[in-house]
Formats: C-alpha cells, structure tokens, sequence
C-alpha cells in the first residue's frame, strides 16, 4: 500500500459519485416528509401536488373582463377625430360653479377667435341632461357640439359618475382636452377652470408643426 501511494495510486475504493447524489436526496426527502409511509399512503394531495396546482390551471384560463360598452358621446368624438385638424374637448357640468366661472370667462370669444377648430362640449355628471340653456346664458356659438355623457346611474351618487372617456381619465370639472391632427391626445387640462389665454396658447401649439 505504501508503494502504491508513493507511486500516485489509491488502493481506497472508488464511490460513484452519481449514485451518492441519489441517495443524499432519498435521504432528504425522507427527512422532510415527503416520502414518509404515511405522506405516500395518504389519499389528499402532497406537497409536490400543492405545488403543481399553485401553478394553476392553464389549459382553461379565467377569461379577462371585457372593456365596457363606447358612449354615444364616446362613438361620435372618435368619428370627429378620424378628421384632419384639431379637436378641442371640454368637459363641463351645467351645475358646476367652477364650469360656470370658466364659461364667463371667454369661453364664446375663443370659439369665434378660432373658427378652423372643432369644439365639442360634453355635459358630464348632470343625469344626462345637456345644459344647453346654461351654454345660451354664456353666448356660446352654436357651432359647438354638444353632447352628453350620462352615468351608469343616479349622478348624485358619486360611486355611479363616469371618470372615463375613451378609456383616458377625467376627474373634474371643468376639464379640456386638445387633439392633435393625427387624432393623438396632445393636451388633457384635467384639474378645473383654466385661464383663455393658456387654452389658446396650447391651441396654438398643437397646431404648429413637428
């Protein structure tokens, strides 16, 4: 033996090492209960299957919910936008102080100071009355479009207002959204009464060129 370690060689034997690795991990298993008689005899799931099915079943997945209906309002606008130029939206409620203040403050002169434009006021949070008698107090052109957008129920009921408008968010109002040309959403003033000359100015630079 000693002349076999003085020449390199081992007269220990050789372990496979692969077959050590197999009985280590029986030996874990066993350890944590897994391979137990009384985990293999039981009849509910094991841990092995518990995590199989935390997976989850992905052959039948649940379904997504489904995005909500398109307004009247929502259906018309979209037509409006597949047209060139810009398209100023603005969200207003006839009994809103804040819409009123907006509306007194030139809300008509800069419809007529900006005759190639499009508007659309839509009447929100009102149980879908359009406060046309409210838009005539404030000599609002005529060529306004006005619509409406009801709620999915009483407006008095906070829960049941719409805060959304072609899937984008308003949370007050007065609120002013400007398109630009390709139809793309290039202002949304969603945070109450806003100043004529910043609505001008931000007309005027969505319509400038890129």
């Amino acid at each position: 033996m000693i002349s076999d370690l003085v020449s390199g060689r081992s007269t220990f034997p050789r372990v496979n090492l692969q077959l050590t690795s197999v009985l280590l991990a029986l030996v874990i298993l066993g350890a944590s209960g897994i391979l137990s008689p009384a985990a293999l005899a039981q009849d509910g799931p094991t841990p092995l299957d518990a995590d199989r099915d935390s997976v989850g079943d992905v052959t039948n997945p649940t379904p997504i919910m489904s995005a909500p209906a398109p307004t009247d309002a929502e259906k018309a606008v979209r037509e409006m936008l597949k047209e060139d130029g810009v398209n100023v939206v603005h969200f207003w409620a006839p009994w809103c102080s804040n819409a009123k203040n907006e509306l007194e403050s030139g809300w008509g002169d800069l419809v007529r100071n900006n005759p190639d434009i499009d508007f659309v006021f839509i009447s929100i949070w009102n149980d879908g009355e359009s406060g046309a008698s409210v838009l005539d107090q404030y000599d609002i052109p005529d060529r306004v479009t006005t619509l409406t957008l009801p709620d999915t129920g009483s407006s008095d009921n906070e829960d049941l207002r719409r805060r959304q408008f072609l899937g984008l968010p308003f949370t007050w109002s007065p609120s002013t959204w400007i398109f630009h040309q390709n139809g793309e959403l290039a202002f949304a003033m969603n945070y109450g009464e806003m100043q004529m000359s910043t609505i001008q100015q931000l007309i005027d630079n969505t319509q400038a060129d890129w």
